[in-house]
């Protein structure tokens, strides 16, 4: 009998041997390191990839940053940026010029020859900072790698991987900089902000060298007169932070120009200001692109008070009442850095056609709407208001022996006016009248005003008037107004 070939097997497909470990989670791991290794490493470099040093007279600021095209920029605030297309590489180098040191400017100003004795210095001066961004930025590539791939994967196999990922990527770009390095890119360089006017101050790179006296003499005259705003800044009455005095900054009519912007930052660090006021029309169009301009507001780190003008707009209004630490006035009043400041909006809007315009028209406007003025000012009484802002001086007169002291713009043109016992300041444009002003070989002057008000009384003690002006004319001025006590 056949043996028994026992229960059948069930139908079914033959059984599979068992697959091989998968490999796709390991390989992602390690591209998962690789790539926060590397976006560390970015991130790092953009935070941590600067130095402090010193190239002649400047205390200046030295940094590597990603960039899709590699420039050299030279950054000279307020007066704008040279950019030097030095190099293909991805980075950016930026040197900031912090400050000017006094004694070795005042060297410079009483002898023009030492320019020539400075040149070996200031290359010196200009390649160890730049050994030093070097070594910065590959501490800064390493530790930013390591740290990025620890956090894909917290092992020390991990950090070793981010620490080689940084080096890679400084070997790489280090030697893309040096490969694409061309010295001749200082013989075409391109111009922002009010230093478009440069070549026609100095001539083109041939022409500086037939003309190197007269260059020289222009740049002697220019650092001479930013001495003398070092100086006259020095000469003033000291006003520390625990004295009796409020800073306040004047500005007005930036037109659109973002080197008015740069200007007053340079100033609100120099003096100490506690606010800054500004009397109107910071755009040309009142257009809703314009806007962005002012997204500086909140980077100025102290109150900015501002009232609209005829070029400014409802959407231009709400965008600076948007912005960190602004402070938009229209028919009311608020206490800003210890002074009660009440402020009136322009109610025109001269970019509209439907408007009409002229010197004429905007007098007759004035007088009707003077009475008006001075109502709404007495609404918001008590408290008293110390300061009153109009973007029009025409407007001035309907606040005549109401308010102490009347800030006001409009003309382009500073000056100061008695009103009966009011003050009226006017201040310049600090734009130079917009962009369309530096396409002129003149360009129109940035002007501002510090003002001092004494804290117990509110009053206004003394003002200095700030005038930048562009290359080949008279540099920096500024000039002290001492305003004597009322009997």
């Amino acid at each position: 009998m056949a043996a028994d070939p026992g229960p059948a097997s069930p139908a079914g497909p033959a059984a599979r041997p068992p697959a091989p470990p998968r490999r796709r989670r390991p390989t992602w791991r390690r591209l998962k390191v690789v790539l926060f290794a590397a976006v560390g490493a970015v991130l790092a470099l953009s935070v941590a990839g600067s130095v402090q040093a010193r190239i002649g007279p400047f205390d200046t600021t030295v940094s590597a940053r990603p960039g899709w095209s590699g420039a050299t920029v030279i950054r000279l605030a307020p007066l704008g940026s040279i950019v030097l297309e030095t190099h293909d590489s991805p980075v950016v180098i930026e040197a900031r010029v912090d400050e000017l040191r006094l004694p070795e400017a005042e060297r410079i100003a009483r002898n023009p020859k030492v320019l020539d004795s400075l040149q070996d210095g200031i290359a010196a001066d200009a390649q160890r900072a730049l050994r030093l961004l070097a070594l910065r930025a590959l501490v800064a590539l390493l530790a930013g790698g390591s740290l990025g791939a620890f956090v894909a994967r917290a092992r020390l196999s991990s950090v070793v991987t981010g620490a080689i990922v940084g080096l890679a990527l400084a070997l790489g770009v280090g030697a893309m900089t040096v490969a694409s390095f061309d010295p001749g890119a200082i013989a075409e360089p391109r111009y922002t902000g009010l230093l478009t006017v440069a070549p026609t101050a100095v001539g083109d790179v041939e022409g500086i060298v037939d003309r190197f006296g007269e260059y020289r003499a222009q740049l002697t005259e220019l650092v001479r007169n930013v001495v003398m705003l070092y100086r006259a800044a020095q000469g003033l009455p000291t006003f520390d932070p625990t004295d009796n005095t409020i800073r306040v900054l004047q500005v007005s009519d930036i037109h659109l120009n973002p080197q008015a912007f740069d200007l007053i930052e340079v100033l609100v660090r120099q003096f100490r200001i506690d606010a800054v006021i500004d009397t109107g029309d910071i755009t040309d169009w009142g257009t809703e692109p314009e806007g962005r301009l002012v997204d500086r507001i909140g980077q100025l780190g102290v109150p900015y008070v501002w009232v609209r003008g005829n070029h400014d707009s409802a959407r231009t209004q709400a965008a600076v009442a948007r912005e960190p630490g602004a402070v938009v006035l229209d028919s009311q009043a608020r206490t800003v850095a210890g002074l009660r400041l009440w402020g009136y909006a322009d109610r025109r809007y001269t970019p509209s056609k439907d408007q009409p315009t002229g010197k004429e028209v905007e007098q007759r406007q004035a007088k009707a709407a003077a009475p008006q003025v001075r109502r709404e000012l007495r609404r918001d009484e008590p408290p008293a208001v110390d300061v009153a802002l109009v973007h029009d001086p025409a407007l001035a007169d309907g606040l005549a022996g109401a308010v102490p002291l009347v800030l006001a713009g409009h003309t382009h043109a500073a000056r100061q006016r008695s009103l009966g016992s009011s003050l009226l300041l006017v201040e310049g444009s600090t734009g130079g009248a917009g962009l369309r002003a530096l396409q002129g070989a003149q360009p129109e002057p940035l002007a501002s005003s510090v003002l001092y008000f004494d804290r117990r009384s509110r009053r206004l003690v003394a003002y200095d008037r700030i005038t930048v002006r562009g290359l080949g004319r008279s540099g920096v001025r500024i000039e002290r107004n001492v305003i004597p006590p009322r009997r």
